[in-house]
């Protein structure tokens, strides 16, 4: 009988570490190649903490294990500009790392190249972020139309692959990255809730699957004809404000990012609604899912923001973001006087006719 007890014992404690769905990765860097770097860097970011771990470069070979609570995309950089980073993944695997005078690199694995396909656009778009600040520069309209269609074509592709992948892989280490880039633009709860219980069960239990969780509830939560949930946010002139300061009014939630073009290209919109309907009950709360203070303060200046703006520099893990379940920039929500949801999304024309229909009734 004791025997019998002590072997439950046991396979109780076994299933219960299983169930924790550790995991690591370790890199083993090559002999030293270059003399211009003395250090290399592995970032990432999980469920919006992000974090840096290093390795002291030298003429030996180097080898850093490392625990991790979910699989998860790093870039590997040294301390030398010059050096090409590395995109990888890292997921309960062995890297070897190799670092010379012009880039940072990685032995090709099944799993590097799957992820380097999903993210391959991820690669291409910083080539056209500085184009965009010449064509606004310039306000080249129709410049900045083909680029948003580029853009667009880009984000298609994402999807594509992303669902491709998902469908063929669902216990793959890579199941939660492709689930992310595959709901990204997906606006139903619902849907994204389908997929959501197709993930494995590390995935649900990582700190990215809780968030998602908690997302697709604050999306159900947030449909036309609910009541708009509360929050407490730092200003950007100091201080705080809650949402419930402005009971009484009709107030446009507005999400947005200082890198984010479509964003700011709502901004004289938005404006001008606020300068003709402020008089009349009208507020605007906008929030920022920037991480950068410089960068969110350097753009309300810029794009003449004289409303409300908020922020807590978290960008996506936003606890505001992820309340409204913010997916995709830009996005908004039109509350009226009584607290509840009444509009969603609203942009150019159809922005200011709504709200002028609505408010000067």
């Amino acid at each position: 009988m004791k025997k019998v007890v002590l072997m439950l014992v046991l396979l109780f404690a076994a299933s219960a570490g299983f169930g924790q769905h550790k995991f690591y990765y370790t890199l083993v860097v090559a002999p030293h190649q270059t003399q211009k770097a003395n250090k290399l860097f592995i970032a990432y970011e999980i469920a919006g903490t992000k974090y840096i771990d290093s390795l002291t470069l030298d003429k030996k070979q180097l080898t850093l294990n490392k625990k991790l609570t979910q699989p998860v995309a790093a870039i590997l950089y040294t301390d030398n500009k010059a050096i090409s980073p590395a995109a990888v993944f890292l997921a309960n695997n062995t890297l070897q790392v190799y670092v010379d005078a012009a880039a940072v690199r990685t032995d090709q694995t099944p799993l590097q190249n799957d992820f380097l396909l999903l993210t391959e656009n991820d690669r291409v778009r910083p080539k056209y972020f500085p184009l965009y600040g010449e064509l606004t520069a310039k306000n080249d309209t129709t410049g900045l139309n083909k680029l948003a269609i580029l853009f667009d074509s880009l984000k298609t592709d994402d999807v594509k692959k992303a669902s491709d992948y998902f469908s063929k892989h669902k216990d793959s280490f890579l199941s939660l990255l492709a689930f992310t880039r595959l709901t990204s633009s997906l606006t139903d709860p619902s849907a994204v809730e389908q997929y959501y219980k197709q993930l494995p069960d590390w995935a649900k239990d990582s700190p990215e699957g809780k968030s998602i969780l908690s997302r697709i509830k604050g999306a159900k939560a947030t449909q036309l004809g609910s009541k708009a949930i509360g929050f407490t946010q730092r200003l950007a002139t100091g201080g705080s404000i809650n949402l419930e300061r402005f009971k009484g009014k009709y107030v446009l939630l507005d999400f947005w990012a200082s890198w984010c073009g479509p964003c700011r290209k709502e901004h004289p919109n938005i404006a001008r609604a606020y300068e003709e309907l402020k008089e009349k009950g009208f507020e605007v709360v906008s929030v920022s899912l920037d991480t950068n203070e410089k960068a969110w303060l350097g753009a309300i200046e810029k794009d003449s923001m004289t409303w409300t703006n908020v922020s807590n520099l978290k960008g996506f893990e936003d606890e505001v973001a992820i309340k409204y379940s913010i997916q995709v920039l830009p996005a908004n929500f039109l509350i009226n006087p009584d607290g509840v949801i009444i509009a969603k999304d609203l942009k150019g024309e159809e922005l200011v006719m709504l709200l002028e229909s609505i408010i000067e009734e």
